[in-house]
């Protein structure tokens, strides 16, 4: 089944290139689908599902159904009605003078020949030799011997023998061979006159000794002698001279003769067949219902009545050739209505369009009273090709749109599947033939059928080419959703190739990559925690991401895919690296940051656009340049954690008690420089104004006081873990390196410096968050007093300064 999505779209790919005509008989679209419908057949094994048989039967001659309307209505260049009043005309030039002149009239012949490729059964009886032969030889032996004739065997082997001995009721029969024989010579004869072979049906009587039967099948045709039809349009003389060999053919009585049949037909007293037989052949429906089996059969019955009442009305009521109607040459009066009584003339003669009587058969259908013919009405094949034979695409799509979300619920998945892959075919090659659809349905069935493919992996090309010829907005949509299907096990280059597949069939890219990933992240980052709270132990840049967490990071991979969506990807990046931030989730965005691509920033700092900026140099937006100075400030925040953690690693080593000397002295080196590093990191940190903004206007929007908020925040999370650990390298390395404490307390300096107000991130958010606060006020009060004393006892001040001379002892 897999295989089946990928040779219909090569199929149609294959036309919209311009590889072949989409109704071609032999090689077209349809033609070709129809042909792989054909192969699934083909394919199934003998004990599969019936289910599954049917449905592709039924999908194989819906596209040949499409085929055949659409093949005609979009015929520019129909018939002009014929002008003729020549009243000896032959019925069978103004027949067809009639239909090509009327475009209902074809397209019902063509429901018609389509409906005929299609019968319930034709396994045509043996053809047999001789007429009657097991009875002619009982009637020859009774005769030779003198025996009694067997009780109600016929007397005379004349045609009507039966009918006649029915009607007086003596209950004739014929001997058993025959009479089996007789019955399925009329079922062939039926069946064939069903499949639209009334000619083999002749030929069939014919070769089984009963020309009788054959000349009263062929009273059907229609009369023509070529004597007086020369100079009708679309004749050649000579042509049809050699073709006909100038002999007249047809029922130059065929009005009576239909009426013959019809009565014969209404005969209880005959076999259901042979009145099936004349019933069709004469235009009636009643007596070829009962030997229906199928929707396709009842269609028929009432289609190929509706098709002879039209032409019989419309041989009456045209001024060529009446004299085959009337016996008669006086002019028609046109103000003279049909004989609505005539059961010949039907419906046609009350004036009804061909379409509504249409549209009423297939609603008596769906009313039937017999609950499989009933059912098989509402087979959503079946439904289709009643739509699309009453021209009514809108409703049908749009009936199918309001039960897909119940049909999810209620049908097999294989059967949705099956039903979505038609109805998005059949409007995509509507469109390619121009026809009007309802624009909702439409992409609303061809985004489910997308969802299929998702569905039954399939791989990204195929994907991308059925998003294409959705809506835009349904396109992208749809798009970013099949992306969403590579998990974390897809590496990078899987995703990039499948996002930049949509490109290949004219999706927009970025809109694609921005809507995938706002699907991940909107759930995520629709708002940020209650509450915020400050972690106990500070900051850890360095403990486990987990797969939620990895799964948010790996959605900017969607944006770094092409330079284009590089400012959506530092956008997002930053979005993303506020939240991990605000929900004490450091390592994650430091990760977030490991994972963004080399040459985002020059590509960035290079972009040539002007957009806020009063600069034609190139110079990036003023937003893009926030979001590039928002960056930079979180990789200098990392760069300064990973320094400290170098230290913390190394100061784990610090030598025992009996190092020697040199080994003191080269540690105490070491520790020193990477402390100096550890310094002027976090200084420079602290005193340029970590992610304060300038040119972010709170004001101006909600997004954009909601992200100063989170930035004032994070700056309430990050300056006093870093002053506390700064502090602490220092405090803690001033045994090795007096020069230290110094810096350890003046430290303290900085924080109540006016000028970057660092001391306002460590007040409490609520009073009891003073005493409580791990990393509070209070706290780091607490350990700039230890230092203080420290100071004290190794003979310095307070401040860590050393005593005035005067004071020195």
């Amino acid at each position: 089944m897999a295989e089946i999505y990928a040779d219909f779209a090569q199929e149609l790919q294959r036309v919209q290139e311009g590889g072949a005509d989409l109704l071609d008989e032999a090689d077209g679209l349809l033609a070709r689908w129809g042909a792989l419908c054909e192969a699934q057949l083909q394919n199934l094994a003998e004990d599969v599902d019936g289910d599954a048989v049917e449905a592709w039967t039924l999908e194989r001659n819906t596209w040949a159904l499409v085929q055949a309307l659409y093949a005609e209505r979009l015929n520019e260049d129909p018939a002009e009605p014929s002008s003729s009043k020549n009243p000896y005309t032959p019925p069978l030039t103004v027949a067809q003078k009639l239909i090509e002149g009327n475009k209902d009239l074809v397209e019902l012949s063509v429901i018609r020949d389509w409906l005929h490729s299609i019968p319930s059964s034709l396994n045509p009886a043996e053809i047999r030799r001789g007429y009657q032969p097991y009875t002619k030889n009982k009637l020859k032996q009774v005769r030779r011997t003198g025996a009694k004739a067997p009780k109600g065997l016929v007397e005379r082997l004349d045609p009507d023998a039966l009918l006649r001995a029915k009607m007086e009721d003596e209950g004739a029969r014929l001997e058993a061979d025959d009479a089996a024989y007789e019955r399925a010579l009329l079922r062939s004869l039926y069946e064939y006159v069903r499949a639209g072979e009334l000619d083999l049906a002749i030929d069939m009587c014919r070769q089984s000794d009963q020309s009788w039967r054959a000349a009263s099948l062929s009273g059907g045709k229609l009369w023509w002698d070529p004597a007086l039809a020369p100079n009708e349009e679309g004749y050649d003389e000579i042509e049809m001279v050699e073709k006909e060999e100038k002999r007249i053919k047809g029922n130059a009585n065929r009005k009576l003769w239909k009426s013959m049949c019809r009565k014969l037909a209404a005969q209880n007293t005959v076999d259901p067949y042979e009145r099936a037989l004349y019933g069709a052949l004469s235009g009636d429906v009643t007596s070829v219902l009962p030997v229906c089996s199928s929707w396709e059969d009842v269609v028929w019955a009432h289609l190929n009545a509706l098709f002879e009442s039209h032409v019989e009305a419309g041989l009456a009521s045209s001024p060529a050739g009446r004299y085959w109607q009337s016996s008669s040459v006086a002019p028609l009066d046109s103000k003279t209505p049909l004989d609505p009584e005539d059961p010949l003339f039907g419906s046609a003669a009350q004036g009804k369009a061909i379409r509504q009587e249409l549209e009423h058969v297939f609603e008596k259908l769906l009313r039937s009273d017999k609950a499989d013919l009933a059912a098989s009405a509402k087979d959503p094949f079946h439904v289709s090709q009643a739509y699309l034979v009453i021209g009514k695409i809108d409703e049908l799509l749009n009936a199918f749109v309001e039960r897909i979300e119940a049909a999810a619920t209620d049908t097999e998945p294989e059967t949705l599947a099956h039903l979505l892959r038609f109805f998005s075919h059949l409007i995509l090659v509507l469109r390619l033939l121009k026809q009007p659809l309802p624009e909702y349905a439409a992409n609303r069935i061809l985004e489910a059928y997308v969802h299929v493919l998702e569905a039954h992996d399939q791989d990204e090309n195929l994907i991308a080419f059925y998003a294409s010829n959705l809506e835009q907005q349904s396109a992208v949509e749809s798009y970013a959703r099949f992306l969403l299907t590579f998990g974390l096990d897809s590496d990078i280059h899987a995703r990039h190739l499948a996002l930049r597949k949509s490109r290949e069939h004219g999706l927009s890219l970025p809109l694609i990559a921005r809507r995938t990933v706002e699907l991940i992240l909107s759930s995520t980052l629709a708002t940020l925690p209650p509450s915020f709270a400050l972690p106990a132990t500070g900051l850890d840049a360095y403990a486990r991401v987990d797969a939620r967490q990895l799964e948010l990071i790996r959605s900017l991979e969607w944006l770094t895919a092409e330079k284009e969506t590089y400012e959506d990807a530092i956008k997002e990046a930053n979005a993303l690296a506020r939240w991990f931030l605000s929900t004490d989730a450091s390592s994650a965005a430091r990760q977030l940051l490991r994972s963004l691509p080399d040459d985002l920033l020059p590509s960035l700092a290079s972009a040539s656009t002007t957009t806020g900026t009063d600069s034609e140099g190139g110079e990036p937006s003023l937003a893009v340049q926030l979001d590039i100075r928002e960056h930079l400030d979180y990789r200098a925040l990392y760069d300064c954690l990973d320094k400290h953690a170098r230290w913390s690693e190394v100061w784990a080593r610090r030598p025992g008690p009996g190092a020697s000397k040199l080994d003191v002295a080269q540690y105490r080196e070491g520790i020193a420089a990477l402390v100096d590093e550890f310094y002027q990191s976090a200084v420079q940190l602290l005193e340029g104004e970590w992610l304060k903004l300038d040119g972010l206007d709170a004001t101006i929007d909600a997004a954009a006081s909601r992200r100063h908020a989170e930035l004032a925040r994070i700056r309430r999370l990050v300056v006093p873990d870093l002053v506390f650990r700064l502090h602490r390298v220092l405090y803690e390395t001033s045994e090795l390196i007096p020069a230290n404490l110094p810096l350890c307390l003046s430290l303290a300096n900085l924080v109540a410096d006016e000028r970057y107000q660092l001391y306002l991130e460590f007040v409490a958010a609520s009073p009891a968050e003073i005493d409580t606060a791990p990393l509070g006020l209070k706290a780091y009060l607490e350990e700039v007093r230890k230092a203080s004393l420290a100071s004290l006892d190794a003979g310095r001040g307070p401040f860590g300064t050393e005593p005035p001379a005067n004071q020195r002892k």
